[in-house]
C-alpha cells in the first residue's frame, strides 16, 4: 500500500513539473522540428484571400481533409435569383501537394485576446499558415504569383471591351443583409463567386450575377432626351483616357451631380452607366457609416478601377454640412453597426460611433490621396441643401444654366433630371402600350391634351403600367373563357380608358 501511494504522488510530482514547464518544453520541440520544418504565418486578410485561391488552383489537394460546404443566395445570368451551393476554402486545414512533398495550409482566424481593460491587445492577428518541409516550398513565389493573378483579375479593365461582361456588379456599401458570402467577399471589389476560394456545385462564375439588358443597351431602354443619353460618351472617352491624365499629371477622376424631383431616374441612369460600360458601381448609404469605414472602402475601391462611386440622396444626409441623419438619433450604438477593427479612432466610450462628417467625405473626394480610376455620382433631390464645396448651378440672366466646380475632379458637372417632356412620353407609351392600339391611340391623344403636365418617368410609367395590365389581364380571361367555350366574363374594372384619365384626375 505503501508503494502505491509512494508512485501515486511520484507520478502526481512528475505531472505538475511536465505541466508547469510544458510551455518551454513545446517551444524547444518546436525550434528542434525547425531544423526540419518551417511554418510561414499569414498576417493580413488580403493575403489569406489571395493565397487560398492560388493554392486551390495551382496545387492538388489531399482526399482527406474537414470540408466545409454552403448555399447563399445570388443572381443568375437568366434572370433568376437562388440559393448557389458551393465548398469553401481557406477556413479549415488543407492538405496539399508540391509533387511528392505534402504540406499544410491551416487557418488561424482568431480574435485578438481581450486585455485586462477590455480592450483588443496589439498582437498581430495571423489568418493563415504554411507548414512544410524545408526546401520543399517557394513560399516567396507563391506569394507574389497569388498577388499577381489576383491584381490581373481586378486590373482587366483595359481589355474589358474584348472579354465577355464580367466587371459590372453593384456593391452596396455598408453591405446589405446578413449573407455569410458578403463577408467573405474580400477588398477587391470580385464578387464572391469569382474569389477562388469557392467551388461552385453546378455552377459556373460566368453563369452568376445581374442579368445584362436583353434589349440593346442598358441605356437604350431608358427614357431620357438625347442630351441625357450623350452623356455617356463623355463616361466612354474619360475611361478610355488614363494615360493622357497620367502623361498631364492630372488625376484620372471626374465627378458628377445628378438633380431633380424623386422618380427622375438618377438612380436607374447611374445604373445604365455602369452597366453600359462594364463597370462595377459602389452605391454608398453615407447615413449609416461612420470616417473610418468610408475612408477604407473609398481607398479598396483603387482595387477595382474604373469604377463608378454612386452616393444617392446626398441631401437626405447632409444640410450643408450638417449630418442631418443622426441628428435627431444621436450617436449610434455598436450593436446596430458591424463592429470593425479600424473603427476604432470613431469610437469613444460606451461603444458609440461618430456618425460621417462632410470633411471625411471631402478628402475621398479630393483629399490626400488621389482617386484615380473613380467616377464619382452624387444625386440629391433638392440641390439647394447640397453645399457649395461641392458646387453648385447658377442660372444666368439669358435663362441657361452653369454649374461653378469649387475644385475640377470634385463635382466636374451638374445634369438636371426634370420632368418627362411630351415626346419622351410618347416613347414611352409606344414601348409599353405598342401592342394594344386603341389604348395607345387614346395616351397619345391624352399627352397632346396636356403637354404641361408634369410627370416623372416614374410617375407616366405607372400610368402606361395600369393600362397595359388591364388590357393582359382582359386577354387572358378571354382566352380561358375561349378554351372553356363559354362567354367571356364581364371586366371586373373599369375600360381602360377610365384609367387614363383617372390617372389624370388623382396625379
Amino acid at each position: 500500500m505503501g508503494d502505491y501511494a509512494w508512485f501515486l504522488g511520484g507520478a502526481t510530482i512528475a505531472f505538475g513539473v511536465i505541466a508547469s514547464t510544458w510551455g518551454k518544453v513545446k517551444t524547444v520541440g518546436w525550434r528542434l522540428m525547425n531544423f526540419a520544418v518551417q511554418r510561414i504565418e499569414i498576417p493580413t486578410q488580403a493575403g489569406h484571400e489571395a493565397v487560398t485561391a492560388y493554392l486551390i488552383a495551382r496545387f492538388r489537394r489531399s482526399r482527406n481533409y474537414d470540408r466545409m460546404f454552403g448555399a447563399s443566395w445570388e443572381y443568375r445570368k437568366d434572370g433568376r435569383y437562388g440559393l448557389i451551393p458551393y465548398e469553401q476554402f481557406g477556413n479549415r486545414t488543407l492538405v496539399l501537394w508540391n509533387g511528392w512533398y505534402p504540406f499544410f495550409y491551416s487557418n488561424q482566424q482568431e480574435s485578438k485576446a481581450p486585455t485586462k481593460e477590455g480592450h483588443s491587445s496589439n498582437a498581430t492577428k495571423i489568418y493563415s499558415t504554411l507548414t512544410f518541409m524545408r526546401g520543399t516550398l517557394n513560399v516567396e513565389k507563391i506569394l507574389q504569383e497569388a498577388c499577381e493573378v489576383r491584381n490581373s483579375i481586378s486590373w482587366a479593365a483595359e481589355d474589358a471591351d474584348q472579354q465577355s461582361k464580367t466587371r459590372f456588379i453593384i456593391h452596396h456599401v455598408p453591405k446589405r443583409g446578413d449573407s455569410d458570402t458578403d463577408s467573405d467577399s474580400g477588398s477587391n471589389g470580385l464578387a464572391w463567386y469569382q474569389q477562388g476560394t469557392y467551388r461552385l456545385l453546378g455552377h459556373e462564375p460566368g453563369d452568376l450575377g445581374k442579368r445584362p439588358t436583353m434589349n440593346g443597351k442598358a441605356l437604350d431602354n431608358l427614357i431620357f432626351p438625347q442630351r441625357i443619353k450623350n452623356l455617356i460618351q463623355e463616361i466612354e472617352l474619360w475611361r478610355k483616357s488614363r494615360e493622357w491624365y497620367r502623361e498631364k499629371g492630372i488625376p484620372w477622376k471626374r465627378g458628377w451631380m445628378l438633380y431633380g424631383p424623386p422618380g427622375t431616374g438618377k438612380t436607374a441612369l447611374a445604373r445604365a452607366f455602369a452597366e453600359d460600360m462594364n463597370m462595377p458601381i459602389y452605391v454608398y448609404n453615407l447615413a449609416e457609416m461612420s470616417n473610418s469605414e468610408l475612408t477604407r472602402v473609398w481607398s479598396e475601391m483603387q482595387m477595382n478601377v474604373p469604377c463608378i462611386a454612386l452616393i444617392e440622396d446626398i441631401d437626405n444626409v447632409f444640410h450643408g454640412r450638417e449630418n442631418v441623419a443622426r441628428k435627431n438619433q444621436g450617436m449610434m450604438m455598436s450593436m446596430n453597426m458591424p463592429k470593425k477593427d479600424d473603427d476604432n479612432n470613431d469610437r469613444r466610450g460606451g461603444g458609440m460611433m461618430i456618425p460621417l462628417t462632410f470633411d471625411c467625405l471631402l478628402n475621398c473626394l479630393d483629399g490626400v490621396e488621389r482617386s484615380d480610376g473613380i467616377f464619382t455620382i452624387i444625386s440629391t433631390n433638392d440641390v439647394s441643401k447640397v453645399d457649395p464645396a461641392l458646387g453648385q448651378p447658377r442660372q444666368l440672366p439669358d435663362g441657361t444654366s452653369e454649374f461653378i466646380s469649387t475644385r475640377p475632379g470634385r463635382i466636374d458637372k451638374a445634369v438636371e433630371l426634370g420632368y418627362m417632356e411630351p415626346a419622351d412620353k410618347k416613347k414611352m407609351a409606344a414601348r409599353i402600350l405598342g401592342a394594344y392600339e386603341q389604348q395607345h391611340l387614346e395616351m397619345l391623344q391624352f399627352v397632346e391634351r396636356y403637354p404641361d403636365l408634369q410627370e416623372t418617368p416614374a410617375q407616366f410609367q405607372e400610368r402606361c403600367a395600369q393600362v397595359a395590365l388591364k388590357c393582359f389581364w382582359h386577354e387572358q380571361t378571354a382566352a380561358k373563357a375561349l378554351l372553356a367555350d363559354r362567354p367571356a366574363p364581364a371586366a371586373a374594372a373599369s375600360h381602360p380608358r377610365e384609367l387614363i384619365l383617372n390617372g389624370h384626375a388623382k396625379g
